[in-house]
C-alpha cells in the first residue's frame, strides 16, 4: 500500500518571518555599499591612494579584521538573530561618518593670529625677518610675508595660497589664503625644509581646523627657521597619504 505525504505548506507567519529577516540579515551589506560603495566608484582616485601607504594599508587590515572578529562574536554570543546585524550597520554608518563623510562636508575655518596689512618681503625696508627681533631692535613696521607658494593637491584637489608671515613683534605663522581642499579623516600640516615634500616631518603645526576659508592661520612653533625653498605639507594623519603642498619661494 503506497500512502502518500501530505505536502506540508509554510505557515503565512513563519514566511513573512523569514522575509523579515533575510532583510535585517542584508542591512550590513546594503549600508556598506551605500557609503563605501558609492565612495569608492565617485573617489576613486582619491581612495586608490592607500594602496601607496604601508601605514594605510594596515589601518584598513585593522578595521576589517576588526569587524569580521566582531560579527563572529555577535553571531556566537547574541541570542537574538536581529541583533547582529544591527550592530553591524551601525558600525559601518560610523565608519562612513569617519571616512568617508569629511570627503563630502566642508568646514570653514577663519582665524588670524597675525593682524594688519601684511607687506611683501620685497617691499620691506628691514632685512627679511626670518628669526624674531632681539629685545634691543626696534621692530619692523607691520607684519612681513616671508615666502608664499600656490596649494597643489596630491591626488586630491586643492587651491589656494599657502605664506609664512612674521608678525612685527616676532611671532611666525603658516597662513592658508583663499583655501579649498578636499576634505578628509584627520588632515595635519607639516612644516619641513625641502621643494615639493610629499612625506612628513620638519616642525608638525596641528590638525587644518577646516578644509576651505579666506584667512587661516597657524602658528609656528619658536626657534624655527623656515623661509624660501620649504614646503607646507597637508597630511591624511588615518591613511598616512599626502593631500596637499605648496612649496614656498620668496615673495
Amino acid at each position: 500500500m503506497v500512502v502518500e505525504a501530505e505536502e506540508r505548506r509554510p505557515e503565512p507567519g513563519a514566511s513573512r518571518a523569514h522575509r523579515a529577516a533575510r532583510l535585517v540579515g542584508a542591512l550590513p551589506a546594503a549600508a556598506f555599499l551605500a557609503s563605501f560603495g558609492l565612495f569608492f566608484i565617485d573617489k576613486n582616485r582619491q581612495a586608490r591612494t592607500v594602496l601607496h601607504s604601508g601605514r594605510g594599508l594596515l589601518t584598513v587590515a585593522v578595521i576589517v579584521l576588526g569587524y569580521v572578529a566582531t560579527a563572529f562574536m555577535l553571531r556566537r554570543l547574541v541570542r537574538w538573530a536581529w541583533l547582529p546585524p544591527v550592530v553591524l550597520t551601525a558600525a559601518v554608518l560610523g565608519l562612513a561618518a569617519w571616512i568617508v563623510r569629511p570627503y563630502y562636508v566642508d568646514q570653514t575655518a577663519n582665524r588670524e593670529l597675525v593682524s594688519g596689512p601684511v607687506r611683501d618681503a620685497s617691499e620691506s625696508t628691514t632685512p627679511t625677518p626670518t628669526q624674531p627681533p632681539d629685545p634691543g631692535e626696534e621692530p619692523a613696521q607691520g607684519p612681513v610675508r616671508i615666502s608664499a607658494g600656490s596649494l597643489r593637491g596630491i591626488d586630491h584637489d586643492a587651491a589656494g595660497t599657502v605664506s609664512l608671515v612674521r608678525a612685527a613683534d616676532g611671532p611666525l605663522v603658516v597662513r592658508f589664503e583663499n583655501f579649498d581642499l578636499e576634505g578628509t579623516p584627520d588632515p595635519q600640516v607639516y612644516l619641513v625644509r625641502g621643494e615639493d615634500v610629499r612625506d612628513p616631518g620638519g616642525a608638525p603645526l596641528g590638525r587644518l581646523p577646516g578644509n576651505r576659508g579666506r584667512s587661516l592661520d597657524i602658528e609656528v612653533p619658536d626657534g624655527s627657521e623656515a623661509g624660501p625653498g620649504w614646503t607646507v605639507l597637508v597630511w591624511c594623519g588615518t591613511f598616512a597619504v599626502p593631500i596637499a603642498n605648496a612649496t614656498l619661494a620668496t615673495t
